[in-house]
């Protein structure tokens, strides 16, 4: 994220009576430098930054990271949102995970662990190598997946359905048409959580792949300009699935989905595919591949 980028956007959602953040990525520990800006620009506009998530890939031992940290807590660094889960464990090895909240300790930096109930299943393996769920299925048992889901929560939307298909029930098409007639407005419009990605752009709801532009916010967005985020809030599941089949003949790629997020989503490729959508609001377009 750029100076710019950080500055308006602290003082618009300032602005918007907003107090409190956090700092997310990606991974914003990997570039510490641009970090300790965000901390200061937060700072010198009075906006509370309550934790800065980390998923400890950047640790290689324990005094740079005590260096990383003390330089981090000088620019205004307090707590440390530290993951702690076997979906991290597919790519990261343990011990980095231990060795940065070790360094968070000697430094005085609060760690917020996400989540500790986590702790003893990762430490039954070698924690200087990744690991990956297939391995935790065969060492706690075949349900081992579905039991994680039940502690940790995650977002029923975007890549994450890829892993939730493997264990959620299934519904037809049609299904999920009738339980869904109306717009998703309450999806994209709630603020109590809210996130706003690198480069101005403001993300509805929880849906990952759909952007509000910063200039179009504190008005009403115009249709021609958000056909797709408009069509979602006034006509749901329903009205996109429609317009797909009216303007490119869309038909729908399974017989069955987790819910009307899966298909959303499927739908928004398909208009992305199609060259349809409107200023930006179908991206990163990466989300899509």
């Amino acid at each position: 994220m750029t100076q710019q980028v950080c500055e308006e956007m602290m003082r618009l959602i300032k602005k918007m009576s907003c107090s409190s953040i956090h700092i997310g990525g990606g991974e914003p520990m990997l570039k510490p430098d641009n970090l300790s800006k965000i901390l200061e620009t937060a700072n010198r506009e009075c906006i509370r930054v309550e934790y800065v998530e980390t998923n400890s890939s950047w640790f290689t031992d324990l005094n740079s990271a005590k260096d990383t940290l003390a330089k981090l807590k000088n620019s205004g660094l307090k707590t440390l949102l530290i993951s702690i889960s076997p979906f991290h464990n597919e790519f990261i090895p343990f011990y980095k995970v231990m060795g940065v909240m070790e360094a968070c300790r000697i430094t005085g930096i609060n760690i917020f662990p996400w989540i500790t109930d986590f702790i003893q299943d990762l430490s039954v393996f070698d924690n200087r190598t990744s690991h990956t769920l297939k391995e935790y299925e065969e060492k706690f048992g075949d349900h081992y997946l579905s039991e994680t889901l039940q502690k940790y929560w995650i977002h029923p939307g975007g890549r994450a359905i890829d892993l939730l298909r493997k264990v959620y029930k299934k519904k037809y098409f049609d299904q999920i048409m009738d339980e869904n007639p109306g717009g998703c407005i309450q999806e994209l419009t709630g603020t109590a959580h809210f996130h706003v990605d690198l480069y101005g752009n403001y993300i509805p709801g929880l849906c990952s792949g759909l952007s509000i532009s910063f200039a179009d916010l504190d008005q009403p967005l115009e249709c021609d300009h958000y056909p797709i985020i408009t069509t979602l809030a006034e006509y749901g599941i329903r009205g996109l699935y429609q317009k797909a089949q009216k303007l490119f003949n869309y038909s729908p790629i399974r017989s069955s989905y987790v819910n009307k997020c899966e298909m959303c989503t499927e739908i928004r490729g398909f208009f992305l595919k199609n060259r349809y959508g409107g200023s930006g609001e179908l991206g990163p377009k990466g989300f899509y591949l």
